[in-house]
């Protein structure tokens, strides 16, 4: 087996495009969360020129706007890694997305319906296929390792980044690029959370509000995390900075109902345990700090605090959510907050859940209320993404 890590990484979040933008965003301790008149939500919309401009007319009738982010976040993640004019005959790519084009379906269905199926775009299909980020990435950087896009609602980053990590680990692939994009911010998206009862309702943005006893929704943001992962001999012998080493990874299934998650924490806790395992020896006292996917929802961030107290009893380990930050980047979430989690190790900050006043769940753990110094000679972190249809992965990384 090898030994895998991390060598480049590339992200959109509502803070604007780069790692850094959204890095200084959240050792600042500010909010990219902003009330949007036209959709009536406060939203995590990315800041900044849109991403879209970068490319001609035609090209943006023919591509979806994940797959832009895909490509701009790709190209911010090999620059880095030093990656871009590398052979990459054994290159896999995993990218995955939990939103189609909801809104590009819908003005379709329209056409459709209006007996105007001359007007359809004939790269409709291309744009609503969730493979299709991955797949433009893959063509232009000619990474020929296989392409991968795995969907797993809002724990899709994360199994991105953990099958292709193991894909590395056991020899399948030499080196890959992986993570998730989100472009669900449209009237379509809104509607349905909404009639779920699932979105935070309020014209502020501390209205997302991680482990906080008034937690009432999350808020919708977009945005894309992607990070080049390489074999460690492989990074060593071409001289890369190394950001990060991946540790473990662990998956599960509540089976337990299609949003909401068991109550006794059964899948939370078989995610984590399983990532501890895999990573070899590892023990859970060893781990310092939980990037927590706590959406600000009610059940869902309690039976999270209690699959950590059953992960780690007794250690009052750290833990906080980036979400009262940036909000809640579905498909996209566990990789931004792997970048996330990756940059507080580097810089020695443990984050804070953002909007935290008075918590309920802070029993045997400390929920972090203000950015705090990250101590200690070897930070370990493990991330958690929980989705719809009762799936769960958790990650484990090591400050290299």
């Amino acid at each position: 087996m090898h030994r895998v890590v991390i060598t480049g990484m590339g992200a959109i979040s509502p803070f604007g495009v780069s790692v850094n933008t959204m890095r200084n965003g959240l050792n600042g301790g500010q909010s990219a969360l902003k009330y949007d008149e036209a959709l009536k939500f406060v939203v995590g919309a990315v800041s900044g020129e849109p991403v879209e401009n970068r490319w001609p007319v035609g090209k943006q009738r023919e591509m979806s706007k994940a797959s832009m982010f895909a490509l701009v976040a790709s190209e911010e993640a090999l620059l880095q890694a030093k990656a871009e004019n590398l052979e990459h005959e054994e290159t896999s790519v995993n990218i995955g997305t939990c939103m189609s084009d909801l809104l590009h379906i819908g003005e379709t269905a329209q056409k459709v319906a209006d007996g105007q199926t001359r007007k359809v775009s004939p790269y409709f299909v291309p744009r609503i296929l969730n493979n299709l980020p991955a797949g433009y990435v893959a063509m232009k950087y000619k990474m020929r390792g296989g392409v991968e896009a795995t969907s797993t609602a809002c724990a899709t980053g994360l199994h991105c980044i953990g099958n292709a990590f193991h894909s590395i680990r056991h020899g399948t692939s030499r080196r890959a690029l992986a993570g998730a994009v989100e472009c669900a911010l449209n009237p379509i998206a809104l509607a349905g959370f909404d009639r779920m009862r699932a979105l935070a309702k309020g014209t502020e943005p501390n209205i997302s509000r991680p482990f906080d006893k008034k937690r009432a929704g999350f808020v919708l943001s977009e945005g894309a995390g992607l990070v080049f992962m390489e074999r460690l001999e492989d990074a060593q012998a071409r001289g890369a900075s190394i950001l990060a080493e991946v540790l473990g990874y662990g998956i599960s299934s509540d089976c337990y109902h299609i949003s909401t998650p068991d109550p006794s924490a059964i899948g939370a806790v078989l995610s984590m345990r399983r990532a501890i395992k895999d990573s070899k020896g590892l023990e859970p006292q060893e781990i310092s700090y939980v990037n927590a996917h706590a959406t600000s929802t009610p059940n869902g961030d309690s039976v999270e605090a209690e699959a950590v107290r059953q992960v780690f009893p007794d250690q009052n380990i750290a833990v906080s959510s980036v979400k009262g930050h940036i909000g809640h980047l579905l498909g996209a979430a566990g990789a931004v907050e792997t970048i996330a989690t990756i940059c507080a190790m580097n810089d020695n900050i443990l984050l804070a859940n953002l909007n935290l006043e008075e918590t309920e769940d802070g029993d045997g753990m400390h929920i972090l209320r203000e950015n705090e110094k990250w101590t200690g000679e070897t930070k370990i972190s493990i991330c958690n993404s929980f989705g719809f249809g009762a799936t769960n992965a958790s990650l484990v990384f090591r400050q290299f």
